[in-house]
């Protein structure tokens, strides 16, 4: 009952938000939809990434002032783990960002000149690539809540305020860095936010990641890469046990 009435008081507290952008990325991608002009292209274009970058500083700023501040200590008296405070967070989270990203999908799968259209149709198994396309994102988003969680907990533990900012950047970083220095291996070129029907979209964590060649894949399936699918599993696995950890500690519970 504690779970579903925390889960409730969460889903209040973000709606807000995550309707507003939710409306906004719908609406930006409808006008691709069904207007030929490229006018706006830019602008809307811009619109998208600014709502990518919007998402994750959010809700890093929420578990900030949640799990590192402490500015909610009444949360922190409930008859719960804080674990699980931040695992019921975490799923409000979860399923706003998705909900914001479900708006740009009729775009993707409508749009005569979108990605399905122009690649996944004509692939070697659309619902291969259709699975791909939402998995690779869907994987994405615990791990990234995941390693934000185990950051804070970790600068937590440190009592000067420079190192646990610097333990918390330097977590972000090298975990983010690396997964992002796997994906771009040996690729030719690559753009950062931004999106193409050249290949599928990568993620490093929450940080999207387009690739390019000189020569596209005459089958889109061809550019599927479960491995960061996997790699973001795994960092969610890891990240997700050790901030559990973490936050169970003394540190932790008042």
């Amino acid at each position: 009952m504690i779970f579903a009435h925390q889960f409730k008081i969460e889903c209040r507290r973000h709606l807000a938000v995550f309707a507003t952008l939710t409306a906004v990325s719908g609406l930006a991608n409808l006008y691709f939809l069904f207007s030929s002009s490229q006018d706006m292209a830019f602008l809307i274009l811009m619109v998208n990434m600014v709502i990518g970058i919007l998402i994750p500083v959010y809700i890093y700023m929420d578990y900030y002032r949640e799990f590192f501040q402490g500015t909610m200590p009444l949360n922190h008296m409930l008859p719960v783990r804080t674990s699980t405070l931040f695992a019921v967070k975490s799923v409000v989270f979860l399923l706003g960002a998705a909900a914001v990203w479900a708006a740009a999908l009729p775009e993707v799968f409508a749009n005569p000149d979108g990605l399905y259209q122009m690649r996944i149709a004509g692939s070697a198994s659309p619902a291969l690539g259709v699975l791909y396309l939402v998995l690779s994102k869907l994987c994405s988003l615990p791990a990234g809540l995941a390693l934000m969680g185990l950051a804070l907990a970790a600068g937590k533990r440190l009592r000067k305020p420079l190192f646990s900012h610097l333990c918390i950047a330097a977590l972000l970083l090298l975990v983010v860095g690396l997964q992002f220095a796997f994906i771009i291996k040996g690729s030719w070129h690559w753009g950062i936010g931004s999106s193409s029907n050249e290949a599928y979209k990568q993620y490093a964590n929450l940080l999207s990641v387009s690739l390019a060649s000189p020569s596209p894949a005459a089958d889109i399936n061809e550019t599927i890469q479960w491995q960061s699918v996997g790699m973001n599993l795994l960092v969610m696995g890891l990240a997700g046990s050790g901030a559990a950890l973490l936050f169970n500690s003394r540190k932790y519970e008042l």
